[in-house]
């Protein structure tokens, strides 16, 4: 048990790199200034998928940091830690595509909460919080269709159980 507790928390690490890796170094800029198109959470969708929801959780609150750090508003750790909280329990009862759509939407829904109605932590045109849910919904859609691909993959399946197999249940 300690050496599975160990590598999970050492691919934890690693899915959080990739995270932060595509949320800062990978930014496509979109017609909204400060509004970038990023993949952040294809770490925080790994680790929900393959460890589970504590460890996916972990690893979304990890990328959430920077951001959160960026645009001054620290409740974007927790509520993208409920994104893979809630991306690994809907992976396990379906589709990995359904799992990374539906698994956002309560992060949707909060982004919408906090920035448009609360304020928090500074009021947004609505134009630039529209913008923002867009470009959330076009980085989910390519991060479903990349792990309905991956995930179901005979080969990486196969990989998955042969040499990481503690990662796949």
């Amino acid at each position: 048990m300690k050496s599975i507790n160990s590598k999970y928390i050492a691919f934890t690490a690693i899915f959080a790199a990739i995270g932060i890796l595509f949320g800062t170094i990978l930014l496509i800029p979109t017609p909204v200034p400060n509004v970038y198109l990023d993949l952040s959470h294809i770490g925080t969708v790994l680790a929900s998928i393959l460890l589970g929801p504590i460890f996916g959780g972990i690893t979304g609150f990890i990328v959430g940091i920077w951001p959160g750090i960026t645009f001054g508003n620290f409740l974007v750790p927790p509520i993208k830690a409920l994104t893979g909280v809630c991306i690994a329990i809907l992976s396990k009862k379906t589709r990995p595509f359904i799992a990374v759509i539906g698994g956002w939407i309560p992060e949707a829904f909060l982004i919408y909460i906090t920035l448009g109605i609360l304020k928090i932590p500074y009021g947004l045109p609505s134009p630039v919080l529209y913008t923002i849910l867009v470009k959330g919904v076009a980085e989910l859609i390519v991060l479903g269709v990349l792990m309905e691909i991956i995930m179901r993959n005979k080969g990486v399946k196969h990989f998955l159980q042969s040499k990481v197999g503690f990662l796949y249940f």
